[in-house]
């Protein structure tokens, strides 16, 4: 028999609430290890919406057309960066660095051995400086560069310089993504305050179910921050985004756009011109969660729509029916709906095209893009896979 599992949740928090829904914003509803923060009180105006599967957003299966590259030996890598060389790189959920070269044919061929290792944390969003270097986001340990010529994976920052107006000497609990700026400031995302990824019995760390938690404490607690290679001073550049994820600069650097995940939208930070320094909303109510965003050759973007609209998403705004959802064990928790999904979103914050895999029978969990020689190559943070398809034309 199947389970209703929002109205078995929508039950347990009736119960709550029928002794405590007084308290609806004064109790303390705890999470889970290993978040240090509570359930929050969520304004219902702010609650997030999602984009209809009409228009640009039309459902298709254009990704099953996608080439899968290095099923079962390359896993949970969240994106895939492209060398000079023509190389792709990709960080499995382990740590490991893979290397796969182009031969001959024009796929590639992945090297027998890592590469490296990167030490503790979880590998997310990478990419590669000027030098070639490979900048690195470590969840649960900070921002750090594997060398190019040496190989040493060295630390750059952890923390939030003393210096800093908004946030002097805060620790970076969950590193997410990385842009680097051609005068080389990196700019990267910490997701959300006092909850950090930690290992798992599988060996790797579990930086879903840190984002789970995050959902359900409701906070905006998200920032992008800025590194400073020469200065190495780290700063926050913007705050109070709710589970802050990819970012990505413009084709002409005058903004950085950076992913707010759990309200399914995207950021636009202003560097320069009358703005510099302002916030706003470049596109809203994405059809699906977004992750990962990179920069097309055409200055549009391409988004990652990890995962498709879930249930639970109408029941956020009890915190009762969060706080269940958060201790359920995680045997009768209700299974994430799954699909394959990328946008393409203008400068301007229009959408332009969605490919997707609708029920992700081919491919799913897509977490990042990665544009390079007319291909869009895929990353997947939770499948044994990466992928790629030749870049279409919009329309087609």
């Amino acid at each position: 028999m199947a389970v209703n599992w929002a109205g078995l949740i929508g039950i347990f928090a009736c119960v709550a609430g029928i002794f405590i829904g007084k308290f609806q914003k004064g109790l303390y509803l705890p999470l889970p290890h290993p978040a240090n923060v509570p359930v929050q009180y969520m304004d219902p105006d702010n609650l997030p919406k999602f984009g209809q599967l009409e228009g640009v957003y039309a459902p298709n299966e254009n990704l099953r057309k996608a080439i899968k590259l290095f099923e079962g030996k390359v896993q949970g890598s969240e994106s895939v960066a492209v060398a000079k060389d023509g190389s792709l790189y990709m960080l499995d959920k382990f740590g490991f660095v893979w290397r796969a070269p182009r031969n001959a044919a024009g796929s590639y061929d992945l090297e027998q051995e890592p590469l490296a290792h990167m030490g503790s944390g979880r590998p997310l969003g990478f990419h590669f400086d000027a030098e070639e270097n490979l900048i690195v986001c470590m969840a649960g340990a900070g921002l750090v560069m594997l060398e190019k010529d040496s190989g040493k994976v060295v630390l750059l920052t952890a923390r939030v310089s003393a210096d800093d107006p908004v946030a002097p000497g805060s620790t970076i609990d969950y590193i997410n993504d990385v842009a680097i700026a051609s005068n080389g400031i990196i700019y990267f995302t910490d997701s959300v305050e006092g909850i950090m990824p930690v290992k798992n019995a599988q060996g790797f760390w579990d930086t879903m179910a840190a984002f789970m938690l995050s959902l359900f404490n409701g906070r905006a607690s998200g920032r992008l921050l800025s590194y400073n290679s020469e200065t190495r001073k780290t700063h926050v550049v913007a705050q109070d985004i709710w589970f802050a994820n990819g970012v990505t600069l413009s084709k002409d650097e005058s903004f950085v756009a950076v992913v707010e995940t759990n309200m399914q939208r995207v950021h636009r930070v202003w560097l320069s011109g009358p703005k510099a320094g302002q916030r706003e909303v470049l596109v809203d109510q994405l059809p699906g969660f977004p992750d990962g965003i990179t920069t097309s050759s055409s200055g549009s973007f391409w988004v990652g729509l990890v995962v498709p609209q879930q249930p639970i998403i109408a029941w956020l705004e009890n915190r009762y029916v969060r706080w269940v959802a958060a201790w359920l064990p995680a045997n009768i928790k209700p299974p994430v709906l799954q699909w394959g999904g990328v946008a393409e979103i203008s400068a301007e914050g229009e959408p332009i095209q969605a490919l997707y895999d609708s029920e992700g029978i081919h491919v799913r969990s897509i977490s990042a893009v990665t544009e390079s020689e007319n291909r869009l190559f895929f990353g997947n943070l939770a499948e044994d896979y990466v992928s790629y398809i030749e870049k279409p034309e919009a329309g087609q």
